[in-house]
């Protein structure tokens, strides 16, 4: 028993007292109410006899610092299945019914087996299936419920999203770390000379200081100096540490430019083609924003932790325990009060930081706001035009950007109160320490140089304290876009490539397209295709029509593979389309939708995309089959006309014959139509349906339309409604039928004899 849910050792125990087998359970799902409405923790379970209900609740005790589940049993039902026939989901707004059909002594008769909320929906579908399959002792295959179960199978939390089975509860942050650091694998040898240059380039910053400190006062210029007198050899000494550390400096930077560019280089293009390689609805479900994002952004925020804040957190934390061992070296005493000090300067920047988070999100929300405002404005400007509202928006604005302008002005007051004390407290620091250095000095106990060098390291200690407590939310920041990336990197796409894809031959597939019981939801419980079925013959002109919503759409993406069904099979020359590999299903398979997309490049380019290798002679053909090569002509070059990205300098119609034409020139065998001549007029459609007449010789056609009057000679019309297959014949057949078709072909008769008589 593995879906769905798993079955507490409690209500094992409460079955197993009322003589159930649970080694014999199939499957189990839990919910959240019983059938009365009453909260319950309900656990469903059945065999290949009977349903079994248990309702209780769950409670975590604790034992030894351990936590176990104990069941408080309420309630028990069990349903025969030879009494319950069927069981079905009865949705609600925020609740939904498990009800069950039951048969008993001939007699019909329905009951509520279970109550649960919505967010079970869909386990709760899944395992109603189950359980009809079940009864009518059909063969039950998991594999797709395996592949795409929405929980993590390490810890069993859901997914945040479905279409990305990547789970952040799993994933640490010292994981994720090491991951990172993992890319500069093949770069162990510049890694390693970063290092040891980074190693020298901050020790040499804390010796620098010696020189024009200790060394200069105290050997140099006092008389009792090893060194008095020298003073050339002293400039020379500080001369050449900075030359040497600039050297050390510049090899550092060309060596780690090199290899972060090398590292960023490979991030961004295995992150773009990790996406590339996810399904259809992974794109559906995420803003075109927040995708470059992760490709642009986050890949930024990585290279910024490489670039910058690793480098400098090594050279900080290098330089601070450097400095503190020197002073305590020197001078125990001034090493700890230069320690106190510093101690107290970080806590009281960590206490501001904390405090001045929450200005801080005051300032993104305001931000966002104003943004929005503006996005709002922008786009809807032809609204706000038509119905005179600018002065309205000036002032909605107005208020936004008075919000932003006092956010920031709480913000930045209490961080300039915040730096003005923290400067005081510095420079008081630093007076009280020259005051008690002086004193060390004019005692004999320290020398004036050391405590030149000390007070030198008292100032330089600011700046690495201060970014070592800004680092956490630095590194923090782009550990989370690291998370990000990685989650595209090891997402799985709900349509896998078949492991051992069938062989096609050289010709191609036919076109012979079955259905059988294909049944397909895009959200659980909310079925669009129920369990058709339907046989297109090779070479066929198969027409699809039916009401907005229908399913039509949704049936051209199952056959193609930018979705896979939930329950049936699609087969092609009577191989599943889960058995064919992308690239053999997609070159044989051609698309032209009502959605067209224009790539930016020319108009060559964007044709010949199907087939990048096609000749400039295949594309004035397949763009004259598509009757675009007259408009093509009047373009300022012809066919090497660069064009905008979504094709902004082009009609709807002409984006369409663009679309028809890179679908021609692929020479599918078979070709989908879906609504393909919706935007153009009724001259440029003929034409164009000409051009497809002369396509269909060898091929299958698929077409779906509106205008019934552009699906009269298909050989098959097939009418759907509410996901279902309703009527299926020629056009002469189905307008004798005077069923679905005929309503819909006498509203459109109807509808162009009002226009004419206009």
């Amino acid at each position: 028993m593995k879906y769905f849910d798993t079955l507490t050792e409690g209500v094992k125990e409460a079955l197993e007292n009322r003589g159930v087998d649970t080694e014999k359970l199939l499957y189990c799902l839990k919910c959240d109410m019983n059938g009365e409405g009453l909260y319950y923790d309900t656990y469903l379970v059945f065999d290949e006899k009977s349903l079994y209900s248990v309702s209780g609740y769950d409670r975590m005790v604790q034992e030894k610092k351990k936590y176990r589940t104990e069941f408080e049993f309420k309630e028990y039902a069990e349903y025969k299945m030879t009494e319950l026939k069927e069981l079905y989901v009865d949705r609600y707004r925020h609740t939904c019914r498990l009800m069950g059909k039951l048969e008993i002594n001939g007699q019909e008769a329905k009951a509520c087996i279970s109550r649960f909320s919505s967010g079970f929906s869909e386990k709760t579908e899944q395992f109603s299936r189950r359980f009809n399959m079940t009864v009518k002792k059909e063969e039950i295959d998991d594999t797709p419920l395996a592949e795409n179960s929405p929980y993590c199978p390490k810890c069993g939390q859901k997914y945040p999203d479905p279409n990305r089975k990547f789970c952040p509860y799993c994933v640490k942050r010292s994981s994720i770390f090491k991951r990172l650091m993992g890319l500069f694998g093949e770069y162990r040898a510049q890694v390693i000379t970063i290092f040891a240059l980074m190693v020298f380039s901050a020790l040499l910053g804390v010796i620098s200081p010696y020189f024009g400190t200790a060394f200069l006062y105290d050997r140099v210029l006092d008389a009792a100096g090893e060194f008095y007198g020298k003073i050339l050899f002293a400039i020379l000494m500080m001369a050449g540490f900075k030359l040497v550390a600039e050297l050390f400096g510049l090899i550092y930077g060309i060596v780690f430019t090199k290899a972060n560019c090398k590292v960023m280089h490979k991030l961004r293009t295995t992150v773009f083609a990790a996406m590339e390689k996810l399904s259809l609805p992974f794109f559906t479900s995420k803003q075109t924003g927040s995708l470059m994002t992760r490709v642009d952004r986050d890949a930024g925020e990585v290279s910024e932790m490489f670039a910058n804040i690793m480098p400098s957190f090594v050279i900080c934390t290098i330089k601070i325990v450097s400095m503190v061992l020197l002073m305590f070296m020197m001078s125990p005493i001034l090493a700890v009060f230069v320690l106190a000090m510093t101690a107290f300067l970080m806590f009281s920047e960590i206490f501001f930081i904390k405090g001045q988070r929450r200005f801080w999100r005051g300032i993104n929300l305001s931000n966002r706001k104003m943004n929005s405002n503006l996005n709002d404005s922008v786009n809807g400007h032809r609204v706000i035009k038509a119905f005179a509202r600018e002065e309205q928006e000036t002032e909605r604005f107005g208020h936004n950007v008075n919000a932003v302008r006092s956010a920031e002005y709480a913000a930045r007051s209490r961080g300039s109160s915040f730096e003005i004390m923290q400067n005081t407290v510095f420079s008081v620091g630093g007076a009280l320490l020259t005051m008690f250095g002086y004193y060390l000095v004019v005692t004999g106990q320290i020398g004036l140089g050391e405590l030149m060098l000390l007070i030198s390291y008292f100032g330089m200690m600011a700046d690495p304290m201060y970014f070592l407590i800004w680092a956490g939310d630095d590194i923090s920041r782009c550990l989370d876009a690291a998370s990000r990336i990685f989650e595209i990197m090891d997402s799985v796409p709900t349509v896998k490539p078949p492991q051992n894809p069938a062989v096609i031959g050289t010709d191609g597939l036919k076109g012979d397209i079955s259905l059988k019981n294909v049944s397909f939801e895009y959200e659980a419980g909310v079925p669009v295709l129920k369990d058709m079925s339907l046989d297109i013959k090779a070479g066929q002109f198969y027409g699809i029509v039916g009401k907005t919503g229908a399913g039509k759409s949704t049936l051209i993406n199952l056959i193609s593979r930018l979705f896979d069904p939930t329950n049936g099979n699609i087969t092609i020359d009577g191989i599943n389309v889960r058995d064919i590999a992308f690239a053999d299903l997609r070159k044989n398979i051609g698309i032209v939708s009502q959605e067209t997309y224009i790539f930016m490049g020319t108009v060559a380019d964007n044709i010949r995309y199907a087939r990048p290798d096609a000749t400039m002679e295949e594309v004035v053909e397949a763009a004259k089959n598509a009757n675009a090569h007259d408009f093509i002509l009047k373009l300022p070059d012809g066919y090497d006309t660069t064009i905008g990205s979504g094709g902004a300098d082009l009609s709807g119609g002409e984006r369409q014959r663009i679309s028809i034409a890179r679908a021609l020139i692929q020479k599918p065998n078979i070709l989908i139509l879906d609504e393909a001549t919706a935007s153009m007029d009724t001259r440029t459609e003929r034409k164009i349906q000409n051009a497809i007449d002369n396509l269909k010789k060898g091929r299958t056609v698929i077409a779906i339309a509106h205008r019934l009057s552009t699906l009269r000679e298909a050989d098959t019309l097939c009418v759907i409604e509410n996901g279902e297959v309703k009527e299926r014949g020629t056009h002469d057949e189905l307008i004798r039928m005077k069923g679905k078709y005929f309503e819909l072909y006498r509203l459109q008769a109807e509808a162009l004899k009002t226009i004419s008589m206009d």
